[in-house]
């Protein structure tokens, strides 16, 4: 439950908010329900912490405010008699900013928290995911890809004729190389899909819901815009893929990882640039 409330919070931005306005809705009904004697304000900070936490700061203001005016129409309608009539105004003032005081500090606990998980998750120099954030994408999508019965493909891809740049015009240009086509690589996957740099000239990418028709299409997409950048023409590099469309993720990554590794291997085999695709049925057909 708490994993599934994770992944909505993270990945799903319409439902996120309008769960935040439930949320606030139904406790500022409570709230008036319960009359004066009882304080519901600290629950308030629920969704304006799930708000600063995961969405914009934009957002996160119009939670504030929301969240300030539901508490101040509850409370003034409540049948709670003040001595004087600018305290109510007085209150709600006091809220707003110890609201904003909480999600200030929140965010910046986050920004914090995310550079730290950037540090550890991701390739220093492409900025793609790095071996151990791929591991752990690939161990998170295994276990939704029980629920959906769905295909899921993972691809390894090499790039051919990298060691010649470096040789040739050095690790700086090497480098240069390696970013570039991340980027491509990002460009030509969608946001759900994992794209990773495993190390060297090795990346890899698991591609849900996909089957051998939409895995063409990837490829043609990713070759379309690696022809179109100049790298080949300008370092004679290229790249061979190896994609595995499985019923489900093997167990164990590296399992997973030989099936299109081998696919991989038999496309420089057969010439280089060239991607291998195969459609297995059975997560038993281990292709050692």
């Amino acid at each position: 439950m708490v994993k599934a409330l994770e992944r909505i919070f993270t990945y799903d931005a319409t439902l996120r908010r309008l769960l935040i306005l439930i949320f606030i809705v139904m406790l500022g009904i409570i709230d008036l329900l319960t009359g004066y004697e009882y304080s519901f304000s600290v629950f308030y900070l629920t969704p304006i912490a799930i708000a600063s936490w995961y969405d914009n700061f934009k957002i996160t203001m119009l939670t504030i405010v929301l969240a300030g005016v539901t508490w101040f129409i509850a409370d003034s309608t409540a049948g709670h008699h003040y001595s004087n009539p600018i305290i109510p105004f007085w209150n709600a003032l006091v809220r707003l900013g110890f609201f904003t005081i909480v999600a200030y500090l929140l965010s910046h606990v986050h920004k914090n928290w995310l550079a730290m998980k950037n540090l550890a998750m991701k390739d220093e120099l492409t900025g793609l995911d790095n071996r151990r954030a791929f591991d752990i994408e690939y161990r998170i999508l295994r276990k939704l890809n029980y629920r959906k019965q769905s295909s899921i493909t993972i691809g390894i891809i090499d790039l051919d004729g990298f060691k010649q740049v470096n040789d040739t015009y050095g690790h700086q240009r090497g480098d240069e190389v390696l970013v570039k086509f991340s980027q491509l690589l990002k460009q030509a996957s969608r946001n759900t899909d994992v794209v990773a740099r495993l190390g060297g000239d090795e990346f890899a990418i698991i591609l849900l819901d996909t089957d051998e028709e939409h895995a063409k299409q990837h490829d043609e997409r990713l070759r379309e815009l690696f022809n179109a950048s100049g790298l080949k023409q300008k370092y004679g590099v290229d790249f061979s893929m190896g994609v595995a469309i499985l019923p489900e993720l093997h167990e164990n990554l590296e399992d997973a990882k030989k099936v299109a590794d081998k696919l991989m291997y038999q496309a420089k085999a057969l010439r280089k640039s060239k991607t291998m695709i195969q459609v297995y049925s059975n997560i038993l057909a281990r292709i050692f």
